[in-house]
This record gives C-alpha cells, structure tokens and sequence, in this order.
C-alpha cells in the first residue's frame, strides 16, 4: 500500500489483486534522477521491504525477490541475506552481475568505511539477523547512519527506505522485553536520520508503523526501574485493527497531519519528493 498506493492480495508483491506490476516509490524515484537507497534491519527480501523493489505472486519467492535487486540497482543497499544473491537459482551469480553494473559488494557495515563512489551492495550476515538481544549490536543504527552518509555526497535528491521488522515479531511473540529494546534501537536509527535532517534544512523524514500485532497494551510500569508490564489480548501471528502512528520532520510535514489512509502515504511522497505541492 505504501510502496505504489494500491492494497493487493495477502501475500502478493508488488502488483495489483489481478497480478499487473505497480510501480513503487523508489522506481519512480529512479526514472526522475533521484539517488534510492534501501535499509533492512533484517535481511532484504523481507515482505515490508520487497514491495518497493520486486513485482511477485507471493513474498516466499525470495529468489525473484533477490534478482529484483539487479534490475531495479538503488545506488545502495544494506541489509542481511547475502546467501540468496550468492546462488539465487538459474544458474545466476547476482553478485557477479551486480559487480557488472558498478557495484562494490560488501561484507559487514564495517567495511563500507568512507566509500562514496560507483554503487554498494552492502551485506550484513549471509542470511537471516539476530534481533538485539542475540547479538545484532549496532548494525542497523549504523546502516542508517551509512547509507545517509553515502547518499548525501551523491549531490543528488534522494530516497532512502529503512525497513525494520523486529518489533512486529517480538509483538508476535508477545516480548515485552525485546518489543521495548527493539523499539529503543529504532528510536537511534530515527534520531540518526533526525539529526541529519536537522543539519541539512531540506530533508524530510516520515515514521511510519507497521500494524500492531498480537494487540498489545500497557498496564503498568516504573520508569525508576525502567520497567515496563503489558498485557496481550491475542497471542500468535495476528494483527488487529489498530490505527497506526506516524510522524514526520521536515519540510512539507504539514501535508501529513491527522488521519490518513495508507495507500494515500505513497501518493503524499510522491508529490512532495516531485514538488508536485508547489
């Protein structure tokens, strides 16, 4: 909905309920001379994510997901999943044919160091990532932190997508701990993307949550103790029907006040990232 403005089947990917392909943000970002760029926190087939770059019958098909990739190019892209570009089937090495089209592959945030020339394929772990309390350290407020760097010395406009998906699988889980360090960790990559904001004058950020999951409500806490006691109305893989928040900094934040449907969020973006407002 948010990625090319049209609800479609459960499941599906980037395309309408009759399976005709819908343009995403960052392809019409793309055809307009923009710089993308796209951040997982987990790995980059992930189905938040996926729509923005692939045209698929089912968020399973990673494989098509994955050589998505190639043909659409973001000028950067980083997250985990590095095994199904290695060998995504049909005898294809997509890391071979990314190199082919200017990419620098490479393994770990730590090494993307000061790199701002030709494209990165940015990999994080070879398959999925641990959430913050096994091991995930800063990998994904420093992705953040990258791919705004490399991005801002493009001397281009330019649209970053940063996806995270742990706190809808801690929710899942019914994790209070994990839900409340998970949203932590966001808080850093938001007040990374902030900070720049800030600096820059003329960059406009939009947080946007994903649906509430498992129906989640705080009961009881201590903030001396940084305790937090929720209870869960519906435990497993369900989402309720909660409304959604979302916040925005920047200039034409006024455009997104109050109630807005989700599919109308993509037509918002648009307009303000063509000047189609003024």
């Amino acid at each position: 909905a948010i990625a090319a403005g049209r609800n479609t089947r459960k499941g599906a990917v980037g395309i309408s309920p009759d399976g005709k392909p819908l343009k995403s943000i960052v392809e019409y970002a793309s055809e307009n001379g923009l710089a993308t760029g796209i951040v997982s926190a987990n790995t980059l087939l992930e189905g938040s994510i996926a729509p923005f770059v692939a045209h698929v019958e089912s968020r399973m098909q990673t494989k098509n997901i994955a050589e998505a990739y190639v043909k659409q190019a973001p000028d950067i892209f980083i997250g985990g999943g590095m095994s199904y570009f290695q060998n995504s089937g049909n005898d294809r090495n997509l890391l071979d044919e990314l190199k082919g089209k200017g990419y620098n592959i490479i393994k770990g945030i730590d090494g993307i160091g000061n790199t701002c020339d030709g494209k990165l394929a940015v990999f994080t772990s070879e398959s999925s990532m641990p959430d913050i309390l096994h091991g995930r350290g800063n990998t994904f407020t420093e992705s953040v932190r990258s791919a705004i760097n490399f991005l801002s010395h493009s001397n281009k406009v330019f649209f970053l997508l940063v996806g995270d998906m742990f706190i809808d699988r801690a929710s899942h889980a019914c994790n209070t701990e994990l839900v409340g360090l998970e949203t932590i960790d966001l808080d850093r990559a938001i007040g990374i993307a902030l900070d720049f904001a800030e600096k820059d004058g003329n960059t406009l950020v939009i947080v946007v949550g994903g649906p509430e999951a498992s129906g989640m409500v705080l009961t009881d806490g201590n903030m001396q103790k940084h305790e937090v006691i929720a209870k869960w109305a519906m435990h497993g893989m369900i989402h309720t029907g909660t409304m959604i928040p979302m916040f925005s900094y920047g200039p034409g934040s006024e455009y997104l006040q109050g109630i807005i449907k989700n599919t109308d969020l993509f037509f918002h973006i648009k307009k303000l990232l063509f000047n189609e407002y003024m």
